[in-house]
C-alpha cells in the first residue's frame, strides 16, 4: 500500500521533462513532458518518478494562512 499524504491547500504540478505518477486516493495517472495536473490537498496523494527515470517537474503549492 502507498503511503499518501493529505493537508490543507492546492497543488499545480507541470511536468517539464520525463515521466511521473500522481496518486489521489485510489486513482493512479502517469504524466509525460508537457502534462498537468491541479488538486485539492486534502485528497490523499503521492506524486513519484514513474519507473525509476529522472522526472524534472515545477510544482506550485498554495497553503491557507494560518
Amino acid at each position: 500500500m502507498e503511503k499518501l499524504s493529505a493537508h490543507e491547500g492546492e497543488e499545480f504540478i507541470f511536468v517539464l521533462e520525463g515521466e511521473m505518477e500522481a496518486i489521489l486516493e485510489d486513482h493512479k495517472d502517469i504524466l509525460f513532458a508537457g502534462d498537468c495536473i491541479y488538486y485539492d490537498s486534502s485528497i490523499p496523494h503521492k506524486v513519484q518518478c514513474h519507473r525509476d527515470t529522472p522526472a524534472k517537474i515545477l510544482a506550485v503549492i498554495w497553503t491557507p494562512p494560518a
